[in-house]
């Protein structure tokens, strides 16, 4: 379908011709967002360059309107998952500069906190530590976000941390609060998946020994 032209996988000569020419055309203040839903297709089509190249873009592109802005606030979370697996010093960067999204209350998925410290705690040298601590006990008050796979998440990332120093107690309670969130039910009644933890028996099995 035409409205969905900017969702479309494909990234060969004439994709790309004909891409830019539909971008050339469409309204400014959308053109951001077409760069950015474009990367996300062709990012699970598994064209990284083609992906990375088009949220680069948005970065470009006029930061005075406030749409714009929340554009590039995705585009750069999106870059930071896009290089955490590879480049993690790159990936720390681009969630760093993506806070701009959980300030404005939208645009991100407000995990990037738990992202970094997930990040910096696969290296827990004192100065990684200290860091991942910070930003761990700054999420709940800067987020506020009310879904438990999110707190999950971040009580798995509190749960590394306390490891990392050697705080036994401080993962018991991770580790119990965690469990808790698995076993609650839906957020919101017309929408039964949203926010509900998904994790695998490996981890429901550590959490439920560290619980003890």
């Amino acid at each position: 379908m035409a409205e969905d032209w900017f969702r479309l996988p494909d990234w060969d000569a004439e994709a790309r011709t004909e891409f830019e020419r539909r971008l050339a055309r469409a309204r400014s203040n959308n053109r951001a967002q077409y760069l950015r839903v474009k990367g996300l297709a062709l990012h699970d089509a598994g064209e990284m360059d083609g992906a990375r190249s088009l949220w680069l873009r948005v970065l470009d592109e006029d930061h005075d309107a406030d749409e714009v802005t929340v554009q590039a606030a995705s585009a750069l979370e999106h870059l930071g998952d896009s290089f955490a697996s590879g480049d993690p010093l790159a990936a720390l960067g681009f969630y760093e500069r993506s806070l701009e999204g959980v300030r404005l209350g939208r645009g991100t998925t407000c995990t990037q906190h738990i992202k970094m410290a997930e990040l910096l705690l696969r290296e827990p040298t004192p100065s990684h530590v200290g860091r991942a601590s910070d930003l761990l006990a700054r999420w709940p008050d800067e987020t506020r976000l009310p879904f438990p796979n999110a707190h999950f998440r971040w009580n798995l990332a509190v749960l590394e941390l306390a490891q990392a120093v050697g705080d036994r107690d401080a993962a018991q309670e991770a580790a119990r609060r965690a469990l808790d969130l698995a076993g609650r039910g839906p957020v919101f009644p017309r929408h039964k998946t949203v926010g509900i933890v998904q994790t695998d028996r490996r981890t429901m099995k550590r959490l439920a020994r560290l619980a003890k």
